[in-house]
């Protein structure tokens, strides 16, 4: 009776300290999560660490177009869009192509959002994903082009 009580003192033990190893491995992961909006574009960012913003671009939403329509970046990396409802109804930005579609949550009038995106070379539609917006003209595209130069 003495061993098996032994063994299965043991046996906790070593569970016991598995369970510790495996949770200090995952809770040190550095953070992902997090960033803007409804999607969050932030569930497949990299940890902080790595991603520091490169710029903030301010799109202005009113009805039914955003402003600017057309944005154009030197280089890739991650950055911040920063929606600004100028209208009188709610509005979105969401930012879609290269294998990524991101969207900040609804955003009432007089109020903005952000959404930070880690953007690849390549083109890609933005637009107001709420009721038909998009439709109505709220829509453009970002380019993002390989150079390393500035922004």
């Amino acid at each position: 009776m003495r061993r098996i009580r032994a063994g299965i003192v043991v046996l906790a033990a070593v569970v016991g300290a598995l369970l510790w190893l495996v949770s200090g491995c995952a809770g040190s992961g550095g953070g992902g999560g997090g960033g803007g909006g409804a999607g969050g574009g932030r569930e497949n960012a990299p940890s902080d660490a790595k991603e520091s913003v490169v710029k903030t671009i301010q799109v202005k939403e009113t009805e039914f177009k955003l402003e600017p329509a057309k944005i154009t970046l030197d280089k890739p990396g991650t950055y911040v869009l920063k929606a600004v409802n100028s209208g009188t109804t709610i509005h979105a930005l969401e930012v879609e192509g290269e294998g990524i579609e991101e969207e900040t949550e609804e955003i009432q009038p007089g109020q903005s959002a952000e959404l930070k995106v880690n953007l690849e070379a390549g083109t890609y539609e933005i637009y107001c994903p709420v009721d038909g917006h998009a439709e109505e003209g709220m829509e453009g595209e970002l380019t993002v082009k390989e150079g390393s130069g500035g922004y």
